[in-house]
């Protein structure tokens, strides 16, 4: 073992890493937002290498499947995987046999992109602003729905976090999937909505953009955050980052995030990801480490408090 991590660190320290093409473990199927922040990266990442970066869709198990093989890969260096909030966290607590560990068989590598979720209502919803809306639900509790994408998604953990934060009752009616929900929110059959699926139809209009969960979204920058309207404190986004395997030698891990560093600033790839409400962005293999443990814990509570089932 020694020996294999003195000639890695050798063969970089030589300037010959990588010297065979990467693989990216992408643990979704094709067409999603991580596809697409996957392989927006990966195709600036393979030309700042000098090597071909391979994507690897394995999809299945709300990505447990492809989480796993990524942390079962040999960790020397080639091979990455993309997680997010639901592989890195959620995972946790709604999987009893969950084979892998998110906190102890990846190395952090960088984040890459985050995204704040829009809060939306049907088009003649009486509230025209998210102050507007937490009128309305504490004057009548119960009386409102709200549509996810299901149990336990990104969506319906945001809900949980705003009824506790801002003291309000609502509805939740969970679908199996966004474009479900919101079909049946431009139906008018629900009141509200929380989920990326929404973004298109609220940037176009269609339905009322009432607030966003975390950061303002560069596509619509006019919809305040909740935390400016009335919910002090609240925050809760999505985001993307690399991993490699646990045990990838340090100065690799510290060379891929200095090349995630430079991608996240050029132009196009900022301009493409705002397109789809969505930011750019990196970090040190630290703060992403940290992040992913302070988010553990943030939706662990979150799971508890609201005594959220997942069978």
């Amino acid at each position: 073992m020694a020996l294999s991590l003195w000639s890695t660190t050798h063969v970089l320290a030589q300037g010959l890493f990588p010297n065979r093409p990467l693989k990216l473990i992408v643990p979704y199927p094709p067409g999603g937002n991580t596809d697409l922040v996957a392989r927006l990266f990966a195709v600036h990442l393979a030309t700042a290498l000098g090597q071909p970066v391979i994507v690897d869709n394995r999809g299945g198990a709300a990505g447990s499947i492809g989480m796993s093989a990524a942390a079962k890969s040999p960790a020397d260096g080639y091979t990455i995987v993309i997680g997010d909030v639901g592989s890195l966290a959620v995972n946790r607590f709604a999987q009893s046999n969950l084979a892998y560990d998110p906190l102890k068989d990846f190395a952090p590598v960088s984040l890459i992109s985050t995204v704040s979720i829009v809060v939306t209502a049907r088009s003649d919803f009486p509230a025209n602003t998210f102050v507007e809306f937490l009128a309305l639900a504490r004057a009548n509790p119960g009386k409102y729905t709200c549509a996810t994408a299901g149990t336990g998604t990104i969506g319906h953990l945001s809900l949980e976090m705003l009824m506790s934060m801002a003291n309000i009752k609502l509805q939740h009616v969970p679908y199996k999937g966004g474009a479900p929900a919101l079909t049946d929110l431009l139906g008018g059959h629900v009141d509200m909505m929380i989920d990326g699926a929404a973004f298109s139809q609220a940037r176009a209009g269609k339905i009322k953009a009432l607030a966003v969960t975390g950061d303002r979204l560069g596509a619509m920058p006019d919809v305040p955050t909740i935390a400016e309207s009335g919910v002090s404190g609240y925050r809760f986004s999505n985001f993307w980052g690399y991993l490699m395997p646990v045990g990838t030698p340090k100065e690799i891990v510290d060379r891929v995030a200095a090349e995630i560093q430079r991608i996240s600033t050029l132009p196009a790839v900022r301009k493409q990801l705002t397109d789809a409400g969505i930011t750019a962005t990196s970090s040190t293999p630290q703060f992403f480490g940290d992040l992913i443990r302070s988010e553990n814990e943030k939706i662990g509570g979150i799971i508890k408090s609201a005594k959220i089932s997942f069978q």
